[in-house]
């Protein structure tokens, strides 16, 4: 089988940014708006940030994540604070978005670190007897991802299937999750942390309490672009068996993977 090329999915996501970008600016709405509906735009634009923050790293473009994640850092102090929101204090949301358009271009499959990553791989060595057990490891599992953004959704897909994960199921929400679980018992789940209406936190939560159909030690993966030391620790100590932080590759999630199955055979 040919390796993972994320190349396509790479693609469709510069195909859909500019468009993106038309919709934060929409988000942003009218500076004569009441209060109620400027904060509420702020918490959608900061939402959104985020979301597009961890997609741009994930899809190989570093330097527009750091600048979202600017953006979402300054709705979010605009957000905390207790004085009103004027055009004033908007000026610097206006300056991110248009630094962020200004490098739309560079959003392009030739420049993303992701592709380039897959098309000039680094020479990795493995001898037989390790990858034929790494094969039939990845083989037994089946896997549920949830993630709120389609473009990390269809990448982890690929990356997964190509690693010859037994079966893989997708969940763009911890609400839609609930719902497959019904159907389907993963031997691991790796969720995204901020997602709407149920989040990965709250998923997590529920996985460990026995409130969903799964076993109460079923491994969980976090995959975020949350780097923040007190924030990780907050889901280790809710029972997270492992965390991917936002840009990741092939080769870090088959670790991830091999360590939370050899941790769980270990201790269960």
């Amino acid at each position: 089988m040919p390796g993972a090329n994320p190349r396509r999915v790479v693609e469709q996501f510069c195909t859909r940014f500019p468009d993106q970008l038309v919709s934060l600016t929409r988000i942003i709405g009218d500076d004569k708006a009441s209060q109620f509906q400027i904060k509420r735009n702020l918490k959608k634009l900061h939402e959104e940030s985020h979301r597009l923050k961890g997609a741009s790293y994930c899809m190989g473009f570093p330097r527009i994540g750091a600048e979202f994640f600017k953006l979402e850092q300054d709705t979010q102090r605009l957000l905390d604070s207790k004085e009103d929101v004027t055009p004033k204090l908007m000026e610097r949301i206006y300056l991110d978005l248009s630094r962020i358009a200004k490098l739309r271009r560079s959003v392009d499959p030739e420049h993303s670190k992701l592709v380039q990553s897959f098309e000039n791989p680094a020479s990795q060595t493995l001898d037989d007897a390790d990858a034929a057990a790494l094969k039939q490891l990845l083989k037994a599992q089946h896997i549920l991802f949830v993630e709120d953004d389609i473009s990390v959704r269809n990448l982890v897909r690929e990356l997964l299937s190509d690693m010859g994960v037994g079966e893989i199921r997708m969940a763009n929400s911890g609400q839609e999750a609930l719902e497959v679980m019904r159907s389907f018992t993963p031997t691991i789940v790796i969720s995204d942390w901020h997602m709407k209406p149920v989040d990965g936190l709250a998923l997590l939560r529920q996985v460990r309490s026995g409130a969903t159909p799964l076993k109460v030690q079923t491994p969980v993966i976090f995959l975020t672009s949350e780097n923040h030391a007190e924030k990780i620790h907050t889901v280790i100590r809710n029972g997270v068996d492992h965390v991917l932080v936002k840009p990741f590759n092939r080769s870090v999630v088959t670790r991830a993977i091999s360590r939370v199955v050899q941790q769980n055979q270990r201790t269960h």
